[in-house]
Formats: C-alpha cells, structure tokens, sequence
C-alpha cells in the first residue's frame, strides 16, 4: 500500500513584534515537539503576541491539540496575546472537541494577526 502524506512545514517569522508560526501539511506526534518549540521559546523570549498560522495544514491529531492548549495557557500565563488562524482542518476537530470554546481561533492569519496587535477593547460603563 503507498501512503500519500504532506510532509509538514513549519516556519517562524518575526514581524513588529509578532512571531507567527506557519504550518501545512500533516501535523502529527513526530511534529509535536518542533510545533511545541516553534510557539514556547518566544514566549521566553519576550515577543508581543504569537500568531499560529494553521490555515494551510491538511491534517492534525491531538498531540497538535495538546501542544495549543499549552501555548494558551502559558500566553495567558505570561499576559502575552495568542490567536490561531485554523483552516477546516483543524478548527473542525478542535470544535467538535469543544476547544473551540477554549481557544482564540480565527478563520485567517490576517484576522488572528488583528486579534493579537490590537488592543483590548475597554470595559463599557453602563449608567
């Protein structure tokens, strides 16, 4: 049997401030580890926001889910903003999981890119 798979991809740039983390293709346990480091270290690194750019990916198991669920809690952590731009791939299952309810998920990289450099809204006073 010949198995078709996309391998994955994952890059890191650096904009004003905002890391994004772009990946296609399959993301599964063997990449779990390099996504995981791709979204921790600029965390330690003090970067403004983390955009994770998952628009283009084909497929994700749960270690993936594991690995963003840890990256919001350590941005919520360390009061940096986090938004995942998730393609149907992935906002699917996080949804049926019910993460989606959890997670800051955006349909595209440029509305999860505006979800992390614009500042929060302030509370309304109601007279």
């Amino acid at each position: 049997m010949t198995e078709f798979r996309t391998p994955p991809v994952l890059e890191t740039t650096v904009d004003a401030g905002i890391t994004t983390v772009s990946c296609a293709g399959e993301l599964e346990l063997a990449t779990s580890p390099r996504l995981r480091d791709a979204l921790l270290t600029p965390l330690g690194d003090g970067t403004n926001g983390i955009v994770a750019d998952l628009a283009a990916v084909t497929f994700c198991d749960s270690t993936i889910f594991s690995v963003l669920v840890e990256t919001y809690r350590e941005a919520q952590a360390r009061n940096v903003p986090y938004a995942i731009a998730a393609g149907p791939a992935v906002a699917r299952p996080l949804a049926i999981l019910g993460l989606d309810r959890l997670l800051p998920l955006h349909p595209g990289v440029a509305e999860a890119r505006a979800a992390v450099t614009e500042p929060p809204s302030a509370p309304r006073l109601v007279s």
